[in-house]
């Protein structure tokens, strides 16, 4: 039970102050600060004593109610301002058990919680007997229910306490009006004086008196039982039951075995009880006594061993709980035998186990099984020297007989055959359908042919032809099946080879025509009047006919001679017998309009080798041309992402440089992707399965790049305690990427010339000249030019090194490819950290999109990988991006350059974000399409969606 105390007061102070004083006194104490607060607690926790403000804004009265509510018995002390006049009626009114005047006093407060306490305590404890006793009258009612009668609790003066039952039926009461009333009053004259006698009785033998009597047709038995505490009569229990159903029951199983007496001494089959433990017949009636030839006072008591021919073995049948003895012979008293079936059934009387042994004479089966048998020979006879498979099997497929032909093809004798399942020589479809006919036998179809598929002893397979044959009783149910087998096998070789023939030639008919209307393209054939002959199905959706309303007329009549230049194709070729070939041009369908196609005709040549019309071939090449369209506005080339007008030219001068071994010079602003271009090039040209070797110019210094670069020999310098490949070696056959070479010393620079030059160098160290097999490229962020003017950097090396200069564009001069390489970032950082991003929010896009990015892409993906970093959800929000970012794009930092303007983009917007009338244009250049339009534009889809949808153009 919970000790908690429960104060609920709007006043935080007072709520304080007495938590304070019974908390020192070992209380625990929970506080609320209203009536629902309060009440919810009470549902969690059913405080001992609950402390509740009554005032203008609180209600105490209610938290009584709210206890009454919950089925608690905590007490409620009311806490009320001193300035109430009588508190003590308000206490009474709400249903409190005391109240407490604010201000508290500690001595009130703690007697008021010693005493709701144990107030608590008194209740819980009522609350707990009354709940026992309640469980008590229940279990009593539910006993008093549970009997089949009336059941009467008497006191010691056998009036009456308690009754239940069908009281009314029984004494024309309700239970009512007994209750209270002397138990004998509650019967007739004739009857009561029998009750109070048997109260008596058991009142003065302390033991159940029990009392029978016949009321209207009904037999009703009464047992008074006293109750007795220790050596003193407590009262009576008296149950009244209708035993009429039990009476009748003895006289009906008297009756039961006056009947079974007729029945055992009227039957014909000889009858024998047999006591099991000492093997003595018992008794055994008439048929039993003439068939044996005793009497009843001679057979009984005769041990059973003397009556069986094969004493051990029925006797162990016996012992063992045998039902049945098929074949057995009783000995009869003059000692000849008779021929029996014997069955058995066993039962206990009085503490012995009877065995009843059933005898019937079996003389006249056995002249019928020798007739059955020499039946058998003759029908033996008969079937062995047959060809055909001869057999039969019972309803449940066990064979009983089998002929030599059938012995030979399953290459087992007669007894090994025998018993086997006949089902299971087939296959598993054939024996469902047989077993199919033997369930739902019809006796009008006693005949079932089928042909089976089986293997002959040899492992050779053959096809047998089965006629099953029911053999029927009187009452027309099967009881065995004959069935005659017949090999089919050349007949259905024969059959087959001749299908197959046929099924062929069709096959080669319908592999034709198939191939035919399969085609992709589509294919006209005409006669020499330029009639239609025959169409396929990419003709139809081609032209927009049907093939039905096609064939036969002219082609001219189906498809238009308005310009038709597949009609005209034909004309040539049925004019000139020349094909056309590749013939390329825009041809108008009414199905699918406008289509790029390619014209192929072939005259057509009959069997003569006259020719006899044309045939037409039109390849649909739309998607050629689509195809073509898109490979000049890719979205990206080997790792390297962008569509925009400078990567597009890009792209194709690396396409044009992969191939080749010229020093390719990768110019561009820190960040712009120069690695990602060196990468592509190797990765894309004849050199890929070779190494690609990178070497940061400006990481190392002079000596040490000097190392790395041609490798040095042991002892070349202080440190170098064995030989080291270097760089060049390393990228033997393939390419060496030099980053940031215009940082390299003129030592360096002048050695770099030499091996650019001759393909020649000398390891640190060592005066052996090696040669090495490797393409260069190189990579600065500085002005070569202005170098070489400052001394800084070697004129020729500088000529040597720019003779394919490659110019990256700054994020700033591609804005339009910024959408693309945030989806790009998402997808690479949603894969390395776990999680799933759908993009940036639209004032993120926009923000990323206002910026200049003087980092270029290496900075954007920096800022991208930040964001995702602190995003939790799928959409990056501007929360997520560098406060410091965010504020410097805000702040209005110094403008950059401005950005080139992609081809297609108006230049109204190329310095500012699109109005209006700038969206409006593109999306009429772009024919509606959103995507397209935003990508032009250089802002996020959900953007332009968002815009037009305040403009009401969403639709």
């Amino acid at each position: 039970m919970s000790s908690t105390i429960l104060v609920a007061d709007g006043d935080a102070s007072i709520r304080a102050l007495i938590k304070d004083i019974l908390e020192a006194r070992g209380y625990g104490v929970e506080t609320a600060s209203s009536p629902a607060s309060a009440a919810a607690l009470m549902a969690r926790r059913s405080p001992a004593l609950v402390l509740a403000a009554h005032g203008d804004e609180d209600d105490g009265g209610s938290l009584v109610h709210e206890a009454a509510r919950l089925g608690l018995v905590t007490p409620v002390i009311l806490l009320i301002a001193a300035a109430i006049d009588d508190p003590g009626r308000l206490a009474r009114d709400c249903g409190a058990m005391a109240y407490l005047q604010k201000p508290v006093v500690r001595s009130q407060l703690e007697m008021l919680v010693r005493l709701g306490l144990a107030e608590n305590e008194l209740r819980s404890t009522a609350t707990l007997q009354e709940a026992r006793l309640s469980a008590a009258k229940a279990f009593l009612q539910s006993m008093l229910n549970a009997d089949e009668g009336v059941i009467f609790l008497l006191d010691e003066e056998a009036s009456v306490i308690e009754c239940s039952g069908p009281v009314e039926s029984l004494l024309g009461r309700d239970v009512g009006q007994c209750t209270g009333q002397s138990y004998p009053s509650l019967f007739s004259d004739a009857v009561s004086n029998l009750h109070e006698g048997a109260i008596a009785k058991a009142r003065t033998t302390r033991e159940t008196a029990r009392i029978e009597e016949h009321r209207s047709g009904m037999v009703l038995e009464t047992r008074v039982r006293p109750v007795l505490q220790g050596y003193t009569l407590s009262g009576f229990v008296v149950s009244i039951r209708d035993i009429t159903t039990r009476r009748r029951g003895e006289v009906g199983l008297a009756e039961s075995e006056k009947q079974y007496r007729s029945v055992f001494a009227g039957a014909t089959d000889a009858i024998v009880l047999v006591d099991r433990e000492r093997g003595t017949v018992m008794e055994c009636n008439d048929a039993a006594c003439r068939a044996l030839g005793y009497d009843q006072a001679e057979i009984r008591g005769l041990a059973v061993q003397d009556l069986v021919a094969h004493p051990e073995q029925f006797m162990a049948a016996m012992a063992q709980g045998g039902k049945r003895v098929s074949y057995d012979y009783l000995k009869r008293k003059n000692g000849s035998s008779l021929p029996v079936e014997l069955v058995m059934s066993y039962f206990t009387n009085a503490g012995r186990d009877v065995c009843i042994l059933y005898a019937q004479d079996i003389s006249r089966r056995r002249i019928v099984e020798e007739a059955l048998r020499e039946g058998a020979r003759l029908y033996r006879a008969v079937v062995e020297d047959q060809t055909e498979l001869i057999c039969r099997y019972g309803p449940d497929g066990k064979l009983t007989f089998v002929n030599n032909a059938f012995e030979r093809f399953v290459g087992q004798d007669e007894e090994d055959v025998l018993g086997r399942d006949f089902f299971s020589s087939m296959g598993s479809m054939d024996r469902r359908v047989l077993t199919e006919w033997l369930d739902r036998f019809d006796p009008a179809r006693p005949v079932f042919d089928m042909e089976v598929r089986q293997v002959r002893s040899d492992g050779e397979e053959r096809w047998i032809s089965w006629t099953h044959r029911a053999v029927l009783n009187d009452r027309k149910s099967v009881v065995e099946i004959q069935a005659v087998g017949r090999d089919e096998t050349e007949h259905k070789a024969a059959e087959s080879a001749l299908a197959q023939a046929t099924q062929e030639k069709e096959q080669y008919r319908l592999n034709l025509e198939a191939t035919f209307a399969s085609i992709p393209d589509a294919i006209l054939t005409v006669d020499s009047g330029l009639s239609v002959i025959a169409t396929n199905s990419a003709a139809k959706s081609l032209f927009g006919f049907a093939e039905e309303r096609s064939r036969g007329r002219r082609l001219e009549d189906v498809v238009g001679d308005d310009g038709n230049p597949c009609v005209q194709v034909l004309r040539q070729v049925l004019k000139t017998d020349k094909p056309v070939r590749g013939y390329e041009i825009e041809l108008k369908t009414p199905a699918m309009g406008e289509r790029m196609v390619e014209i192929n005709c072939s005259p057509l040549v009959d069997k003569d080798r006259q020719h006899a019309g044309a045939v037409l071939v039109v390849r649909d090449i739309s998607h050629i041309a689509d195809l073509e369209k898109q490979l000049q506005q890719r979205h990206g080339f080997r790792g390297i992402v962008g569509r925009s007008g400078p990567m597009q030219d890009i792209y194709q001068l690396l396409e044009q440089l992969s191939s080749l071994d010229s020093i390719v010079l990768i110019l561009g602003e820190s960040g712009t992707g120069k690695e990602l271009v060196a990468e592509a090039l190797h990765y894309g040209g004849v050199r890929a399965g070779k190494p690609l070797i990178k070497v940061n110019c400006s990481a190392l210094s002079e000596s040490l790049l000097e190392s790395e670069l041609f490798g040095h020999v042991r002892g070349a310098f202080t440190g170098a305690v064995r030989d080291k490949v270097g760089r060049i070696q390393a990228a033997q056959g393939g390419t060496l990427f030099l980053d940031e070479i215009g940082d390299i010393s003129p030592m360096l620079q002048l050695k770099l010339l030499r091996f650019l030059e001759s393909r020649e160098y000398e390891r640190v160290g060592e005066s052996k000249t090696c040669t090495a097999d490797v393409r260069i490229i190189a990579a600065t962020n500085a002005d070569l030019r202005d170098a070489v003017r400052r001394g800084a950097f070697r004129e020729d090396l500088y000529y040597r090194l720019n003779v394919m200069p490659v110019t990256l564009p700054p994020l700033r001069d591609r804005q339009p490819d910024i959408p693309m390489l945030t989806d790009h970032f998402l997808s690479m950082f949603a894969e390395n950290f776990g999680k799933h991003f759908d993009g940036v929010s639209e004032e993120v896009m926009d923000l990323l999109l206002t910026y200049s990015w003087p980092g270029n892409v290496r900075e954007l993906k920096h800022a991208l990988e930040h964001a995702c970093i602190l995003s939790p959800g799928k959409t990056i929000e501007l929360r997520h991006i560098r406060k410091d970012l965010v504020d410097q794009i805000r702040s209005g930092v110094p403008e950059q350059p401005a950005p080139a303007v992609e081809q297609g983009v108006p230049a109204s917007f190329s310095l500012h974000r699109p109005g209006r009338e700038d969206i409006l244009a593109v999306l009429g250049e772009c024919g509606g399409n959103k995507v397209q339009a935003a990508r032009r534009l250089g802002i996020h889809r959900a953007t332009l969606y968002r815009k037009l949808k305040a403009w009401g153009l969403d639709g």
